[in-house]
């Protein structure tokens, strides 16, 4: 009994078995009165119809949890599957993120860049167009340097004279040097 294969009760012994235990000769009572050691084995039978006829209806349900079961761990190892790959695409949108913000940041920095550049042509152009004037100054202070630069000699030799002229001999000392 302890080595019976209860899942496996073929129809026909539970036919058979079912049609003596149902018969009026086979009743508790009257297994008592003949054996007390029968009265488990009936029990124990009873019990093992009981089974059987449970098992028709949790047999299907069993075969239906271990087929859903089965779905199951295919669906898990799918979602699985799906959270890796979900797990990859989140990232590689964060490193695209961090990369879109070093190029916004890349930008604004550029942004800065030009506008200070900008403003030094702007203040480099005010600077060459104040230089234009002093440039033209400046040319023609060299033309009139480059004529006197000529004239140098005659003009020193006129200013010595003038000196000498006027310079340390009086009007009465130059008369009577004469």
């Amino acid at each position: 009994m302890i080595d019976f294969k209860k899942d496996a009760i073929p129809e026909a012994t539970v036919k058979r078995v079912g049609a003596i235990m149902s018969s009026e000769d086979f009743t508790l009572e009257k297994v008592k009165s003949a054996s007390q050691a029968l009265v488990a084995i009936h029990k124990w039978v009873s019990a093992m119809l009981s089974y059987h006829e449970l098992l028709k209806i949790v047999g299907p349900k069993r075969e239906k949890v271990a087929e859903m079961n089965a779905k199951l761990a295919v669906v898990r190892a799918s979602l699985a599957e799906k959270r890796k790959k979900l797990r990859e695409v989140e990232e590689k949108i964060d490193g695209l993120e961090r990369m879109y913000r070093e190029k916004v940041e890349l930008e604004a920095s550029l942004q800065k860049q030009i506008g200070d550049c900008m403003v030094k042509l702007d203040r480099a152009g005010k600077i060459i167009s104040g230089l234009e004037g002093e440039k033209n100054r400046w040319t023609s202070t060299v033309e009139r340097l480059e004529k006197e630069f000529g004239l140098l000699i005659g003009n020193s030799l006129v200013a010595a004279g003038m000196v000498a002229y006027s310079g340390a001999f009086t009007a009465q000392f130059r008369a009577e040097m004469e």
